[in-house]
């Protein structure tokens, strides 16, 4: 009878613990699964903002943030990107963990203080960055930091947002032109803030 009992007690202790790790591995897998992959890491440059300071994008370490490449006088995907971009920040506007920037790709036209009315136009607030910089830093960004658009066009960008995260590491690319888009990249931008590394 004291056999039975010791012996009840023990598989249903190993039925918990299988249980338990069962449950332990189920949620690791899962976790895995929904981390974002490791695309790239950003090049550290210093750029100018619109105010016409410099501005170190290693000074961004710490925030989750969204980059775009752009230019005031495009007229086909950049407004509805740039209007994508102002969405993202009304919605982000209470979270001090995360930044927008965006990169004119047009740098001899889109000066510091053009920058500063085209933000003025976007109501930009302080977390949307607007960033100008030498064309071959601008194009070393572009294309071997961010792997987007080509060096062939004189004047090249690419309709893709990329979030960044803490580190500086390229976690995500989305088409700014698709409502959809921008609906999963707020909801991964809101799952890289809340990561714990």
């Amino acid at each position: 009878m004291k056999r039975n009992k010791i012996l009840t007690i023990i598989l249903i202790s190993l039925a918990i613990i299988l249980f338990l790790a069962f449950t332990v591995y189920s949620f690791v897998k899962e976790t895995q699964k929904k981390s974002l992959p490791i695309l790239g890491q950003v090049l550290d440059l210093t750029l100018t903002n619109d105010k016409g300071e410099p501005y170190r994008l290693r000074s961004l370490t710490g925030k989750v943030w969204v980059a775009d490449f752009f230019f005031t006088t495009c007229s086909d995907i950049c407004p509805m990107m740039t209007k994508h971009m102002a969405a993202l920040s009304r919605s982000f506007e209470q979270i001090n963990k995360i930044r927008l920037v965006s990169i004119t790709v047009n740098p001899e036209y889109d000066t510091a203080n053009v920058l500063a009315e085209y933000a003025k136009k976007q109501n930009a607030t302080d977390k949307w960055l607007f960033l100008t910089g030498e064309r071959q830093q601008i194009t070393d960004l572009v294309v071997k930091s961010f792997k987007l658009g080509s060096m062939d066009e004189p004047i090249f960008h690419s309709s893709y947002f990329s979030l960044v995260d803490k580190h500086g590491l390229i976690r995500g690319y989305y088409d700014g032109t698709k409502q959809e888009e921008i609906n999963r990249l707020f909801k991964d931008a809101a799952s890289l803030i809340k990561e714990k590394n």
